[in-house]
């Protein structure tokens, strides 16, 4: 099988797992859903707080803060990657000299891995967002405030899929690159 015009080998169901995960990154929010009404209902039936609402508000603002830098310091990186990513793929050969290898890349699937890095970029932002706003909201408060927890944490999870689609395309590009 070919992928973006290097040789890849078929490893059956697994592969065609991975591949619906890469080529559908909304995906990613019904993930994060599934992952937090999980959390939601195991912490019900277990009678348990939802979310971290027991947790020392010390802890949580501790968490949310170290959250909300992560996801700006990775979209940072990201957005810098978009532009390396551009300068790369927009990259021609001199005339008369053979093609690069990135230059036989379709205009779908150049737009296809710019994509990848662009959808990574808002849900990134969202989540800085969202736990600097659950850190406002919750202050000094015993008990956190679990809707604005359960949001900061489907923001995580998707952002994590979303980041462990752009490390893909990093490789990809890396892998045609030097074919």
């Amino acid at each position: 099988m070919s992928l973006y015009g290097v040789d890849v080998e078929s490893a059956g169901p697994r592969r065609t797992a991975w591949r619906w995960f890469l080529l559908h990154p909304t995906a990613d929010y019904l993930w994060a859903d599934a992952a937090v009404l999980l959390w939601l209902g195991v912490a019900l039936i277990a009678a348990h707080p939802l979310m971290l609402e027991n947790v020392d508000a010390g802890a949580r603002r501790a968490l949310f803060q170290t959250l909300a830098t992560l996801a700006g310091a990775t979209a940072g990186l990201t957005l810098t990657s978009v532009s390396m990513l551009i300068n790369v793929l927009g990259k021609k050969s001199a005339p008369g000299q053979r093609e690069l290898p990135l230059e036989r890349l379709s205009p779908i699937h150049r737009r296809q891995i710019g994509e990848v890095f662009l959808f990574a970029i808002p849900g990134l932002g969202l989540l800085v967002v969202a736990a600097l706003v659950t850190v406002v909201l919750e202050g000094d408060r015993p008990t956190g405030l679990w809707i604005p927890e359960a949001v900061v944490f489907v923001l995580a999870f998707a952002s994590v899929l979303a980041l462990l689609r752009v490390a893909w395309a990093l490789r990809r590009v890396l892998a045609i690159a030097t074919a």
